[in-house]
């Protein structure tokens, strides 16, 4: 392989290191890509799946453009951050972590922002981010420089409610919310940032330089109280204002169409920068999950997992159909999504595998409903 001509600024080894890792990606179209993502068994978000695997051929589209065609990096356009907008337990992570991490076989990390602080608090710092992409690489810091970093909970970055910091009113350092704002911002503007090889908060610790203008962000969150914000700033636009349909009750906790997250103003009123949200080339609502798709992951994900547990304790399992609708409907009731599902069925597995796994004289493990509530025979 012909490595590209050297960049300004960039010492030919790593362009052909970083070739090389390009070189290495899966090259799919977008159809391909939600094929594949459909194939891993992600159910729903018709729309999220199509956006997501666009943005996906797009990225890797633009890596091989930059490394190996050797295309000027001001011709092609600029990177696109994703944010994921939906309900807690609706797949925005799962969807992440499918396409990038296990199609596209990049360094991928899902970093939960609850406990991040600005640079100089406890807590972690924004640059301890890296860190760990740079780990999931294995310390191949070319390899980390084209991988994907997925801002979980990003909504508990919000600073509150209140748009007079950003009209200038506000010039105190914010340790938990616009603090680390700011460190985004840097980061998916496209830096050189020096990255720390350890965990610490040590200044001596040694460091690596790395750039982000390669890096891929999607951010995600579930944005609780939203809605609310919505409504109050008295802006009219498709589906504002309407009474439930009569399907709604099928779904968990709130949804939003793209007309209500496309609003830069929406998110700086729920307390973010309008210019940090404004990195974000697309916004993606995604749906709170109906009951046929809880039913559908339960049977042919949660429970397989169940299944194959007791097959090697040496035990069979049966689950009756009466249950898996008892187990969506909880799951429905408390609007955990299909996080809960899991939780909700090993909950009432818990006896029957505390008390078969412990006589050998049981094979077989029946799950049924019993005058409303789930029980279990063995045989």
């Amino acid at each position: 392989m012909q490595a590209p001509s050297r960049r300004p600024g960039r010492p030919d080894r790593i362009e052909q290191e970083t070739a090389f890792h390009v070189q290495r990606i899966p090259v799919l179209a977008p159809r391909a890509i939600e094929e594949r993502i459909r194939a891993a068994g992600y159910v729903g978000q018709n729309r999220a799946v199509r956006a997501i695997a666009l943005g996906a051929y797009r990225h890797v589209a633009h890596l091989r453009r930059l490394h190996l065609d050797d295309a000027p990096r001001e011709s092609l356009p600029p990177k696109a951050p994703m944010l994921f907008v939906g309900p807690t337990g609706c797949g925005k992570t799962y969807l992440v972590e499918i396409l990038f991490r296990d199609i596209l076989r990049l360094p991928t990390v899902v970093v939960d922002m609850t406990g991040f602080s600005e640079t100089g608090y406890v807590g972690q710092d924004a640059s301890s981010i890296l860190t760990r992409l740079l780990y999931a690489a294995d310390m191949d810091l070319t390899l980390a420089a084209i991988g994907v970093v997925c801002l979980d909970e990003f909504d508990k970055l919000s600073s509150g409610q209140n748009s007079a910091v950003f009209a200038g009113q506000g010039t105190t350092k914010d340790v938990s919310g616009l603090g680390v704002q700011r460190e985004l911002l840097k980061m998916l503007e496209s830096i050189e940032m020096p990255v720390p090889l350890e965990y610490t908060h040590a200044d001596y610790a040694p460091k690596a330089i790395m750039n982000t203008q390669d890096v891929g962000f999607i951010a995600c969150g579930a944005f609780s109280g939203l809605k609310a914000v919505i409504e109050r700033s008295g802006k009219e636009h498709i589906g504002f204002g309407r009474e439930p349909l009569s399907g709604d009750q099928d779904r968990i906790a709130v949804s939003y169409s793209e007309d209500e997250v496309e609003l830069a103003r929406t998110f700086m009123n729920y307390g973010f920068l309008p210019e940090l949200i404004g990195r974000f080339k697309r916004i993606v609502p995604f749906s709170s999950l109906t009951r046929g798709e809880l039913a559908e992951i339960l049977s042919t994900r949660v429970l397989e997992q169940y299944v194959n547990e007791f097959r090697f304790e040496g035990r069979e399992l049966a689950v009756s159909d009466d249950v898996l609708a008892l187990v969506v409907e909880e799951a429905l009731k408390k609007e955990t999504g299909a996080r809960g599902l899991e939780a909700a069925l090993a909950r009432h597995l818990e006896d029957a595998a505390f008390e078969s796994w412990s006589d050998p004289a049981v094979r077989r493990v029946h799950l049924r409903v019993a005058d409303g509530r789930i029980v279990h025979d063995f045989g």
